[in-house]
């Protein structure tokens, strides 16, 4: 699985606090010893089970001996690849996978900043209903010259398709922009295959309906968030933390899940209509992705 390869994904160390607060510090931070109760008596949870001579120094290490290892920290995203880990142990059901979707979006910090760190994703779906309500209006060979895709009106659907990714989803050097492309890459292909272009040609797709552009756009959305939850929280086979066949299923039900969830009902008219340029289309995309991470977190 191509997601579950090199990638670490967010952590839950801070730069800026000390490395024994980090969770995996090989010096634990010292323990304080308890203070003496003020009525020079035994402290108050030890009254009346031991004598002070019995009690000795409790949890505090004698001179010389080290102090006992803090546990590791337990941020959200521990969390979150805990509950990850255990969908792809345990079977993917609808259960386990919202927790873990809940678990995700709260170490993603909430819907709205999902929706802004989806930088790539959101220039890739906007490149795509462009392109789409162009094909839908005016038909594909009016939709690839808006591309500057003039040379590959014609070729073989291999070539348009490759021709039509580079276009909306460049080849980028960050990881956001490797999900985006990826994201695009699959949605095309489904697009592809369903108006059955390999066989009739580029052609095919001047079927398209306005009903059909805002289902695609939905679909890039929901590739872009599954590929990107895989990646965040991304659990490695070299590592032996699951089975090549466990990671497999985890893709599987992951992807099944959350194009089941991401279902936008966006306005078809709107979708052709919207021109996807400038600031109202900039607004309109973020607020679609958005959604779509309020809808894997378990919100209306």
């Amino acid at each position: 699985m191509g997601t579950s390869a090199s990638n670490t994904g967010p952590s839950d160390k801070t730069p800026l606090l000390p490395q024994w607060a980090q969770g995996d510090s090989p010096t634990p931070l010292p323990i304080e010893p308890e203070a003496p109760p003020r009525d020079g008596g035994v402290n108050s949870n030890q009254a009346g089970t031991e004598s002070p001579a019995e009690q000795g120094d409790g949890d505090i290490p004698a001179a010389g001996e080290p102090s006992p290892a803090l546990p590791p920290v337990r941020g959200p995203w521990f969390l979150a690849r805990r509950a990850m880990s255990s969908v792809a142990r345990g079977g993917g059901d609808t259960r386990r996978l919202g927790i873990a979707a809940r678990r995700y979006l709260t170490a993603k910090g909430g819907a709205r900043k999902a929706a802004t760190a989806s930088a790539a994703g959101r220039v890739s779906t906007t490149g795509l209903g462009a392109f789409l309500s162009g094909v839908a209006a005016g038909g594909f060979a009016a939709a690839a010259q808006s591309l500057g895709l003039n040379a590959v009106i014609g070729q073989r659907a291999e070539s348009v398709l490759a021709a039509v990714i580079d276009a909306i989803a460049p080849a980028g050097t960050t990881d956001d922009a490797a999900i985006a492309r990826r994201a695009a890459t699959e949605t095309l292909r489904e697009l592809f295959e369903k108006y059955g272009v390999q066989q009739g040609g580029v052609e095919a797709l001047n079927a398209m309906t306005a009903s059909d552009v805002a289902e695609t756009v939905e679909l890039s959305v929901a590739a872009y968030v599954y590929q990107r939850w895989l990646f965040d929280l991304s659990v490695k086979i070299e590592e032996h933390a699951v089975t090549e066949a466990e990671a497999v299923r985890l893709e599987r039900d992951v992807k099944a899940y959350v194009k089941g969830l991401v279902k936008l009902r966006l306005d078809g008219r709107q979708a052709v209509a919207l021109g996807w340029k400038g600031a109202e289309c900039s607004s309109f995309v973020k607020g679609i992705y958005e959604a779509a991470y309020r809808l894997l977190g378990g919100g209306a």
